[in-house]
């Protein structure tokens, strides 16, 4: 008896159905994010081939790759520098593997929060003197009109996204929210879902509450009721147009005028005059008009040092740019040698302060002692070392802390 071909026909078409699956050309195991404590990456496909980014430590690296055999092999780039790396999946993991190194990550949707553990306490909206700065729990955050990326450490953030990466030190209590820099800090109160930015600051506060730079140095006015005047602390009240100030030195009230920027306290007969100090860098962002440019916050200084047969010189200048838009500035110098007359020797030095901004191609500072400057800036990196520097006017400043080249 020949045997039916019914049920061999049906194996058969079985098969070839298997075989041209077109759910199978469909199937995108690499396509989402993925992350572990260390680092996330995002991939999108897009025809054949990846893209995306790695977030970690503050940066955004971009991706590149492609899938094949069940594996994705690509690139991403570290300041200009490209490297390897190959990706398989297996469930919800994927495993990068790059320079030998292995680093296990979860997709997204398979973990209980895809945003960092300690992500209750910060995101929100934060009112500052200056503007509203938006934490999100996607990781992403929004200072004035400025979109960044966050990550956080312990109680330091980083944001990154304007420029170099900035990585900001603070404290919490309740509802406030305090970013210290190295010469001043930023308080912030958490505002209500919905709620506008006036209905945090007290309306009779909201005029003097900034940076502002005075005859004696830099004076601070947060929205807390608290106030820093040239580095001795005060609370502070306000009524209408008059300030009282309490700290460690007496009680002091003021009757404050106010036109723009400018304002002037009278104090005991005495007319004080203050000009508003440049935002903090995350609020200001830089633009074309000039700002707190993130990439140039830093100390840098000049050196140099001469020995011959007349004697000896050194000179060495330092200036700090603080994120507060405030500087630093201090030199000294001495010379030693003979002379027909017998030995001589001189010393000097010299200190100033007050507030700064920058664009691409220019530093202006507001001195204390000289008033307003405008000077040509130049990015270089040093010759022998590698290290980044600012040219101003054709002098050369390196940095004093560790820095990237610049790129």
């Amino acid at each position: 008896m020949i045997p039916s071909i019914g049920p061999i026909l049906a194996l058969l078409a079985a098969a070839s159905l298997a075989a041209q699956n077109p759910l199978a050309t469909l199937a995108d195991p690499f396509s989402g994010t993925y992350q572990n404590e260390q680092l996330k990456l995002e991939l999108k496909r897009s025809g054949t081939e990846y893209t995306g980014l790695i977030l970690l430590s503050g940066q955004s690296l971009p991706v590149k790759a492609k899938a094949s055999a069940g594996k994705l092999a690509g690139s991403f780039v570290v300041q200009g520098q490209s490297y390897a790396f190959s990706a398989t999946r297996n469930g919800t993991q994927l495993t990068l593997t790059t320079d030998g190194t292995t680093h296990v990550l979860e997709k997204a949707s398979a973990t209980v929060s895809a945003a960092p553990a300690a992500t209750p306490a910060v995101v929100g909206e934060w009112q500052s003197q200056t503007g509203v700065v938006r934490v999100n729990a996607d990781g992403t955050a929004t200072i004035g009109d400025k979109t960044h990326r966050w990550t956080m450490e312990g109680n330091v953030i980083t944001f990154a996204g304007n420029g170099e990466a900035i990585r900001v030190p603070f404290e919490m209590a309740g509802n406030t929210w305090t970013w210290k820099f190295p010469d001043g800090q930023l308080v912030m109160t958490r505002m209500a879902p919905g709620a506008a930015a006036s209905a945090v600051a007290p309306a009779a506060n909201k005029g003097v509450v900034g940076s502002w730079q005075g005859p004696n140095g830099a004076v601070q006015i947060n929205p807390d009721g608290t106030a820093t005047v040239a580095g001795v602390p005060y609370r502070y009240s306000q009524s209408g147009n008059q300030l009282t100030l309490a700290g460690p030195d007496g009680t002091f009230v003021a009757a404050v005028q106010q036109a723009g920027d400018s304002m002037t306290w009278m104090i005991n007969g005495k007319t004080l005059q203050f000009q508003r100090a440049a935002a903090t860098w995350a609020l200001s962002g830089g633009s074309g008009k000039g700002g707190v440019l993130p990439e140039l916050i830093g100390k840098w200084c000049e050196s140099a040092y001469l020995n011959n047969s007349a004697g000896t010189y050194g000179r060495s200048a330092c200036f700090t740019l603080l994120a507060d838009g405030s500087y630093q500035y201090a030199s000294e110098g001495g010379a030693t040698g003979q002379t027909a007359g017998g030995a001589y020797g001189t010393a000097s030095d010299g200190n100033d302060s007050g507030t700064w901004t920058a664009t691409e191609n220019s530093i202006t500072a507001t001195s204390r002692k000289t008033g307003v400057r405008t000077f040509r800036l130049e990015k270089r990196n040093h010759a022998k070392t590698g290290d980044p520097m600012l040219v101003l006017d054709g002098t050369e400043f390196t940095t004093a802390y560790q820095k990237a080249p610049w790129r």
